[in-house]
């Protein structure tokens, strides 16, 4: 068995409690003097502007204002590349050299290779002992390796991961490895980042709006089959150059396999992303992980993207106000005070209450109970009001907090961010009801023209399938077909509604406009495109963003 080291950073926990559907919050709430108007979820629609910059409500109370400067990510340290110039053996391709680190940390690096379309994962295993290796960093790898091979079982799922080329450990060298497919793009956090550095066009608020969306309606799929990300952030998501999205580092998946022994899942999570908390606490009472923690993370995610930050700001007067009253947070800290005593690491990591009062900079895990209290001493006979009436200013107030600190052009992503972290019982029930917070339906004409003429939605009548999906359309899931004059659904929504029936609906490509979308018609099997002996379907198109499905016939 190999020998446990302090690099381990693994630490047992877990859930959800209870997650109830909120309605939406009144556009105003009228609270004790001075009185001020909720934005609630009001969105300000990159789609509809609105002519002037969105404000937080002009005579906001003091207690509730935010601090305005975001602080500077993190610069990444550089280390040596100490696996550089080794070559692996992967089955089919042959030896594969390592050239240069693309990414990396005190355990695991990503290395780019002399084959362009593999990079390698090393993990390193020594731990400064002969005869010894790192505990920690061998069961990240034996993690991600069986998550790796449980999601590529799923036909549905994989093309939403990178290609799996093989993996190997060397206990001599000390180091294991995985490799896997090169995806070309960027992370979805240096993306937002350069897109900010552009301006907020509409084209690009367009692009961020969808690449969003479609993130979380990857991790609704990945849902639906029974994985939970757990450790999801921005940095963990790729778009590709032209524009599909995939997930990337699959070490901290909770899947089905976990589910059957929940004494074998050892939980990982970055606390400025993760309710490490109640994780913990639920996973210890034997509770397994559900959807509430990813819905949590990919708030997080959301404002990260808008902001460059994973912590929001608060006001130095309404800081001190808060410290002056211990109570409000004494709880809290005994909590995190506990979870230092099992996992010390984790002392810088996830702070005192108290220090991010002090520092004025409060994690996503702890501003609601923190503002649930405060707000309690500022509004007249709280105890009294019904619990409904008290979640609305809850949800409300934060809700205007989350909106003060984020760029005026995605004002309307304060509302998702909102409902993906406020408190359980208030949070969004899955994750499909944050991407229908961030749609843009398509027109009701659209939809009109889409149920009568298109090819796809008639195939799947023929078929008994559901189409409700039609209804959920967003402005960039259609596109005219100008010849035909009636209206086109993209492929990549239609493959992840489909999910597990892509591959059974056949395809024939009808045409290729000027700007090189595809359009296609579903058809019968014997009618449908081959090459290679390979039928043309859905599955297929997964992640072509330039390919529609058309109307049933061209006139």
């Amino acid at each position: 068995m190999p020998a446990a080291t302090q690099r381990q950073r693994r630490i047992p926990a877990a859930n959800r409690g209870g997650s109830l559907k909120f309605d939406a919050v009144p556009g105003a709430i009228r609270l004790s003097n001075p009185a001020w108007r909720s934005y609630g979820h009001r969105h300000v629609h990159p789609f509809r502007p609105s002519g002037r910059r969105a404000q937080p409500p002009g005579n906001l109370p003091t207690w509730l204002r935010a601090s305005t400067g975001v602080p500077d990510m993190n610069p990444t340290t550089s280390q040596p590349e100490r696996h550089a110039g080794l070559a692996v053996n992967l089955v089919g391709l042959g030896q594969v050299r390592l050239l240069r680190a693309l990414a990396q940390n005190p355990e695991t690096a990503l290395y780019q290779t002399d084959h362009a379309g593999v990079v390698v994962k090393v993990f390193d295993l020594d731990c400064g002992k002969p005869d010894e290796i790192g505990y920690g960093p061998y069961l990240n790898f034996q993690a991600e390796l069986a998550n790796f091979e449980e999601i590529h079982a799923l036909e549905s799922l994989r093309s939403f991961v990178p290609a799996y080329y093989g993996a190997h450990i060397d206990y001599d060298g000390k180091y294991a490895f995985i490799a896997m497919e090169y995806l070309p793009g960027q992370n979805l956090r240096n993306w937002a980042e350069a897109t900010a550095t552009r301006g907020y066009s509409p084209e690009l608020l367009d692009a961020l709006r969808q690449s969003t969306q479609e993130m979380l309606s990857i991790i609704d799929l990945f849902h639906r089959h029974g994985l939970v990300l757990i450790d999801f952030k921005p940095d963990n998501v790729i778009r590709l150059d032209e524009g599909a999205v995939k997930l990337v580092d699959m070490g901290a998946f909770f899947t089905p396999r976990h589910r059957r022994a929940l004494g074998t899942f050892v939980y990982t999570a970055t606390p400025d992303h993760a309710e490490v908390l109640i994780d913990a606490s639920n996973l210890q009472a034997g509770v397994a992980p559900g959807v509430a923690s990813d819905v949590f993370s990919a708030g997080v995610a959301l404002f990260e993207m808008a902001t460059g930050t994973t912590r929001l700001q608060i006001d130095p007067q309404t800081a001190e106000e808060m410290l002056a009253a211990p109570a409000m947070y004494r709880f809290r800290d005994s909590q995190i005070a506990d979870v230092w005593k099992a996992f010390p690491h984790l002392r810088t990591e996830l702070p005192l209450v108290q220090t991010q009062l002090r520092e004025r900079r409060l994690l996503f895990s702890e501003i609601w109970h923190l503002l649930k209290a405060y707000v309690a001493t500022k509004v007249p006979d709280w105890e009294s009001l019904a619990s409904d009436q008290q979640d609305q200013i809850l949800l409300s107030t934060g809700t205007t907090f989350i909106l003060e600190q984020l760029p005026a052009q995605l004002a309307w992503l304060a509302g998702v961010i909102a409902r993906a972290t406020v408190l359980r019982s208030l949070r969004a029930v899955g994750m499909a009801e944050l991407v229908q917070l961030l749609g843009n339906p398509a027109p009701e004409h659209v939809q009109t023209d889409l149920t009568q003429h298109n090819c796809l939605l008639n195939y799947l009548r023929t078929l008994d399938l559901s189409t409700e999906f039609a209804i959920r359309l967003n402005t960039w899931d259609v596109r005219l077909d100008r010849p035909t004059g009636h209206w086109m659904i993209a492929a990549p929504v239609a493959g992840r509604e489909l999910a597990d029936n892509a591959g059974f609906v056949y395809l024939r490509r009808v045409r290729t406009d000027d700007e090189g979308h595809t359009c296609w018609h579903a058809v019968d099997e014997f009618e449908a495109d081959e090459q290679e002996g390979i039928r043309a379907n859905l599955s297929q198109l997964r992640h072509n963003h330039e390919a529609w499905l058309g109307v049933a016939t061209t006139p």
